[in-house]
């Protein structure tokens, strides 16, 4: 399985809870899955897949509308946050309104899919006793809900990047070249293997931004 990290201290409230779904997963102790990178599996060294690097663009939009949203609650003027796209992409108003709304719409849907995701991890985790499984017993089984939920995610970033290529039109290439120079280098997609036999699972704590 790939993880993708965001080396960018401006993360979404979206992208938190994200992280700390695969987390929760992924520090199960399996066959195959582990903490350990794999060797040249960064944005560097290869493209990031658009699944990816668009659902890291539309958390960041919306982080950047909610914090600016705080500001204009605290007299401070939150516009600087909330054009930022408009001013650092270069957008006309109604390439930032078709951006913002396909940000918002894809967060909104991924969230009701990760409520899902979290129910089927709390499950699942209910078979290990103080957070530990057995060195040398069988694991059971991920559930196969998890890879599909998985796909419902990245089919959801795809359709919203769908929606917003073609509201852009023939402006989009100029905003995929930006959005790829300007978040790709922020990004880390990592193959993660299994710990050790015996390895403890963390514990569940909520997610950061609920």
């Amino acid at each position: 399985m790939q993880i993708a990290i965001v080396k960018d201290r401006r993360r979404s409230r979206a992208a938190l809870g994200l992280l700390f779904l695969l987390v929760l997963v992924l520090a199960l102790p399996h066959g195959t899955r582990s903490q350990t990178p794999a060797p040249a599996a960064t944005a560097s060294a290869r493209t990031i897949p658009p699944r990816i690097l668009y659902a890291q663009l539309f958390n960041h939009v919306v982080y950047l509308d909610y914090q600016a949203g705080i500001a204009d609650q605290q007299g401070q003027n939150g516009n600087a946050l909330r054009n930022y796209y408009q001013v650092h992409a270069s957008l006309s108003a109604a390439e930032t309104t078709i951006l913002k709304a396909a940000a918002h719409d894809e967060i909104t849907a991924v969230e009701a899919v990760d409520q899902q995701i979290q129910a089927v991890i709390a499950a699942y985790r209910v078979q290990f006793h103080d957070r530990k499984w057995p060195a040398k017993t069988p694991l059971p089984p991920l559930p196969p809900e998890l890879h599909t939920l998985q796909v419902t995610k990245d089919n959801i970033t795809l359709n919203h990047l769908a929606s917003l290529q073609s509201g852009f039109g023939t402006d989009f290439q100029r905003f995929d070249t930006y959005v790829q120079s300007a978040l790709g280098p922020h990004i880390t997609v990592t193959k993660l293997k299994a710990p050790a036999p015996g390895a403890t699972v963390p514990p569940a704590l909520p997610v950061p931004w609920k």
